[in-house]
């Protein structure tokens, strides 16, 4: 690894000196003549105004040609060329300026004076920011803003990928892409320490009102990292980039107890912009649980069923900030920040009906758990971007290190109504900590009509985990750890690639060809056990993309790339659960990293009034990690991930939208596929066979333009698996919307899973046993949020189709 930094910095070092070239003689390589346009806004009573948006437009096609706010003295200068220009002059709660014949001849030109007039005007006179559609799609790429779908409104990161087609978070707060969870989740195109340990649980932790939009990557080129099996979810957080200050404030209540608020403000100038945003939420969280457990083995049979009532309080804050400086045309850098922290009261109240082979109830346990949690997590980025005069040239740098602290402990009672003996008192700690450094540089060079890309990337992270489980010895009087239920276990993981792409557009013909290269270097010492693993492998990995344009309408799209996906390092733990005595799940350091061959076909249709992507893909999976199930004679079920063979999974998926009327909008998705299991571990097969689907649809109505309805409908069918198979799951949210505060302030009322259906349902069998059970992690809620936008007014334009223009982010 220390040879793979040294040759990164060196890569960096000789390309950025490579790229300053000296002026040409003969004046070439010289920046053409500018000349400075300056002013100064004030308002109807004389006062400068500061942050004033101030756009510069060419007469000749109305093309933007620059774009600064005032300082703080209402004044403004920006450089321009010789040209003749008009100006647009835009602030809160003022009316919209055009300044015309703005003639700049070989000298510079001050407008002096401008004075702007308080606004008077209805809503709909307003001239309003272009609202952006809910879903923009591209042959390789869905990106979905997050604020156009009104159940996102309080939402968190968990609920709000949720709702996004292609996507299901379980009850448990686990994400999956096309009905698999191995998927890469990456913040703002790179891993964050917020999802380093747990990510079901840093999805709840991030708040929605800082997330912009959720990007979904299915067929990953080799310019991304290969981990994840099914391909990436990106998530861009919140930053304006318009002149002056702008920004969003929102507050919510709900019922169970849920408050939350926030807020995001950009100031941007001349020079550089300033990115802020702050989100704090507070919510109560109840579930519930049970199960019905059958055991028969050659001499004694019995079963028990469990009932679980569970309460889960959870505070949580959010804090970004960062800036962005302009240093000349070609050349500008981020530095920003991010710390999550948060805390939260758990208790779970687990009863026990235990039965002889007669159905007679023989005793009763309870089992009360009371955990406390504590977590916090940070990001720190500097990230420089350097453009050329030729057309696509780009050279990027970025470094990021982030860590991630999550503490638990709790205390157990146990009680049997029928045995004293049987009473336990026991306690439980588990102390996680992170931390992940990141280096990349990429580099694009247009050639040949084309454009030929490269980068190298280092991963660095290390995850130190403390764990014990202690019980109460009534005859010493002392605490004594539970054998095997204690360790110290330091992972670390390395990973440093490099890539190289070329892509080339031949009139309605493009490709793109890449490979990729990754070395793991991964290492698990159990410090308390003496036990030390190491697997280190070196892998390719390569994409090819082939697209056709058939007409203006039609678009064709042929993709494969190969994925590895390395197990998660909790499921390395001999220990990670201990909360049901009756069942427990734990980890396994021999487990080898899936990889899997990706092929889709992708074809994608507009016209005026909607929009379709249609897709149909295969996948071959090898060392496919499936979690198995064991059984013994005291009833106790051990759970375990384990490699037991290889998947075919082959289907196909529509996206699409369509507007039934002026005032009505549909959307929806269709995912179907077959999933074929072929598996072994100890002699015993592990063979499944799924037919599978799952949809979603969404439906809005617009009413007079201020008040928009929202009903979205969620079905998972039932799916098979090597050990049984989980059954239907289905749910209903609806939404409503109207704008307020002449268009800048919004009034959302959600219900989520109006019905309370959305819970998991299973049917799982082993050799010796037979299980059912049902789970709900979070029962239906309400939600009332108000959202006040700051220099901003929604257009209440059209949402008639997609748009398929590129997302941000890059793995």
């Amino acid at each position: 690894m220390k040879y793979f930094i040294t040759l990164f910095f060196s890569f960096l070092f000789f390309f950025c000196a490579f790229s300053q070239k000296p002026n040409k003689p003969n004046g070439q390589g010289k920046p053409s003549t500018t000349y400075k346009l300056l002013g100064q806004i004030i308002d109807d009573k004389g006062e400068p105004l500061p942050y004033v948006a101030v756009a510069l437009f060419h007469v000749k096609d109305s093309s933007y040609a620059k774009g600064t706010a005032t300082e703080m003295n209402g004044k403004f200068s920006m450089d321009i060329p010789s040209g003749n220009y008009y100006a647009k002059i835009s602030f809160l709660s003022f009316e919209d300026k055009i300044v015309n014949n703005i003639q700049v001849k070989n000298q510079d030109l001050d407008l002096k004076k401008i004075q702007l007039k308080p606004s008077m005007l209805n809503i709909d006179e307003f001239e309003f920011v272009e609202e952006k559609k809910l879903m923009e799609l591209d042959l390789d790429k869905r990106v979905f803003n997050v604020d156009k779908d009104i159940t996102n409104q309080g939402a968190n990161a968990s609920e709000i990928l949720d709702n996004v087609p292609s996507v299901a978070v379980d009850v448990e707060g686990n994400v999956s892409l096309r009905g698999s969870e191995n998927v890469r989740i990456l913040i703002n195109g790179k891993p964050s320490g917020l999802t380093g340990i747990s990510t079901a649980d840093a999805l709840k932790q991030l708040q929605g009102n800082q997330i912009e939009k959720v990007e979904v990557i299915t067929n990953p080129s080799s310019r991304y990292d290969a981990e994840g099996e099914v391909g990436i979810i990106n998530i861009i957080l919140k930053r304006d980039r318009r002149e002056g200050i702008n920004g969003v404030v929102n507050v919510d209540v709900g019922y169970p107890s849920n408050y939350g608020g926030g807020f995001n403000l950009t100031l941007k100038s001349k020079n550089f912009n300033v990115f802020t945003g702050y989100g704090i939420n507070y919510r109560n969280s109840p579930g519930s649980s049970k199960s019905i457990q059958d055991f028969t083995y050659p001499d004694t049979s019995f079963s028990y069923t469990s009932n679980t009532t569970m309460e889960r309080l959870s505070l949580n804050h959010n804090f970004r900030l960062g800036t962005e400086v302009f240093l000349n045309p070609y050349n500008s850098f981020v530095v920003s920040g991010q710390y999550t922290f948060g805390d939260g009261d758990n208790e779970n109240d687990l009863e026990y009906a235990d039965f002889n082979n007669l159905g007679i109830n023989t005793q009763k346990l309870t089992r009360l758990e009371i955990e406390g949690k504590d977590r916090s997590s940070y990001d720190i980025s500097f990230n420089y971007r350097k453009t050329f005069k030729q057309k696509d040239r780009l050279l990027t740098f970025d470094i990021q290190q982030s860590e991630n602290i999550d503490n638990e402990s709790s205390t157990i009672s146990q009680k049997n109504q029928f045995d004293a003996f049987q009473n336990l008192e026991q306690r439980a700690y588990n102390d996680e900590g992170a931390v992940n450094w990141l280096f990349q540089t990429d580099y694009i060079h247009p050639i040949f009509k084309g454009k030929i890309e490269f980068g190298l990337k280092a991963m660095l992270r290390e995850v130190i985990d403390d764990y014990g489980v202690e019980q109460f010895n009534d005859t010493i009087s002392n605490w004594e750890f539970i054998e095997g239920f204690k360790n110290r276990v330091i992972y670390n993981e390395n990973i440093s690639a490099g890539y190289l792409m070329f892509g080339n557009k031949m009139n309605k013909f493009s490709y793109q060809l890449g490979v990729r290269a990754e070395y793991s270097e991964v290492k698990s010492n159990f410090v308390t056990t003496n036990e030390v693993n190491n697997r280190n492998y070196l892998n390719l990995f390569p994409s090819t993309h082939f697209s056709y344009e058939l007409n203006k309408d039609n678009s064709l799209q042929v993709g494969y790339s190969r994925r590895i996906q390395r197990p998660r390092h909790w499921w390395l733990l001999p220990f990670f659960s201990f909360n049901d005595s009756r069942s427990v799940f734990t980890g396994n350091p021999n487990l080898n990293p899936e990889f899997t061959d990706s092929y889709e076909i992708g074809h994608l249709k507009y016209w005026e009034k909607g929009s379709i992507l249609s897709s149909v893909y295969y996948r071959y999976t090898t060392n496919v990690i499936e979690r198995i199930t064991f059984s013994d004679e005291e009833g106790i079920t051990r759970r375990l991930p384990l490699n037991i063979g290889i998947t075919n999974s082959y289907g196909t998926e529509f996206s699409g939208s369509y507007k039934m009327a002026k005032w009505w909008d549909l959307r929806g998705s269709f995912n179907f596929y077959r999933e074929i299991t072929d598996g072994e571990y100890d002699g015993v097969e592990y063979n499944s066979d799924a037919l599978v689907w799952s949809t979603r649809l969404n439906s809005k109505w617009a009413i007079k333009k201020k008040l928009n309805i929202q009903a979205s409908f969620n079905y998972n069918a039932p799916q098979n698996s090597p050990q049984g198979k989980t059954l239907a799951r289905y749910s209903l949210d609806i939404g409503a919307s109207m704008d307020v505060l002449k268009g800048n302030g919004t009034i959302s009322l959600n219900a989520k899973d109006i019905f309370n259906t959305r819970m998991r349902r299973s049917i799982a069998y082993g050799e010796n046993f037979t299980s059912e059970s049902e789970m709900q992690w979070r029962s239906r809620f309400v939600r009332l949020s108000f959202t006040y936008r700051i220099n901003q007014k929604k257009k209440r334009g059209d949402d008639k189709n997609f748009n398929f223009d590129d997302g941000g982010g890059e793995g």
